[in-house]
């Protein structure tokens, strides 16, 4: 209607091919707990994500079959969202997944709005180990625990079965990797002694116990680099022109 409110968003796409991306989308999610999309995509399948799992808290014969209905293979996801899911979020009211924005993914070069869409009080709950993170700082400092801090901890422990003891556990694995708990501190001592002894051995060690991590992009960069500098012989040049047809579904060579 002209000069209506939006009521959801369309995607630029038409309503059968809006809906199969929105069931993939919700189906990855089930299957990872955490996908990254653009922000737009992670807020329409947040909806369906959100009224999924009050399907799988009624648990009846209809919503089994509502929810059958949505899935692509629902004999491999029906049993994640009738038990793991449902007895996580049984005691929830609502709110059983999150948007995070992050820097955009740059998949095409458009700079699109990019978000994470992740399931709360699961193993891969972002901001449970942001939290936790954020109170291994604050324990290290002079100025204590801030407020906002306190009302962080309590928001990612409210629900969570046993959360404040996984969170403390958490918090103490963050510490001894950092080298401030008690194994740390004995580390720590031992490479004070060592690194009068002896400098270069000291960052060595460091370099080991904190080895750096490319990202992603940056992997697929040196592939392609060495895609290019790599010798290609007359057959692989020749698979890599094939492609398949749309609507035969037979690969054909395109030079």
């Amino acid at each position: 209607m002209a000069g209506g409110a939006l009521k959801y968003r369309h995607l630029n796409r038409k309503s059968s091919h809006r809906q199969a991306l929105l069931r993939n989308l919700v189906t990855s999610l089930i299957t990872h707990e955490s996908i990254k999309t653009t922000w737009p995509k992670a807020k329409e399948a947040q909806r369906l994500a959100e009224k999924l799992i009050t399907l799988g808290k009624k648990n009846t014969n209809a919503s089994r079959a509502r929810a059958e209905s949505i899935f692509f293979e629902p004999l491999k996801h029906l049993p994640t969202l009738f038990t793991t899911l449902r007895q996580r979020y049984l005691n929830r009211p609502g709110g059983y997944t999150r948007v995070l924005r992050i820097e955009p993914l740059n998949r095409n070069n458009d700079q699109a709005p990019s978000a994470i869409l992740e399931l709360v009080d699961g193993p891969r709950d972002m901001r449970f180990v942001m939290t936790a993170k954020t109170l291994v700082r604050e324990r290290a400092g002079e100025g204590g625990i801030r407020e906002i801090t306190a009302r962080n901890v309590a928001k990612v422990t409210r629900f969570r079965e046993d959360g404040e003891e996984e969170l403390e556990r958490t918090v103490r694995r963050l510490e001894t990797m950092r080298g401030l708990g008690k194994e740390g501190k004995e580390n720590d001592e031992e490479e004070d002694e060592g690194e009068e002894e002896d400098d270069d051995d000291g960052e060595d060690k460091r370099q080991e116990r904190e080895p750096w991590e490319p990202f992603p992009r940056m992997r697929q960069r040196a592939r392609e680099k060495e895609d290019q500098k790599r010798q290609w012989t007359e057959r692989e040049k020749r698979e890599r022109k094939m492609k398949r047809d749309p609507d035969t579904g037979r690969r054909t060579y395109q030079g």
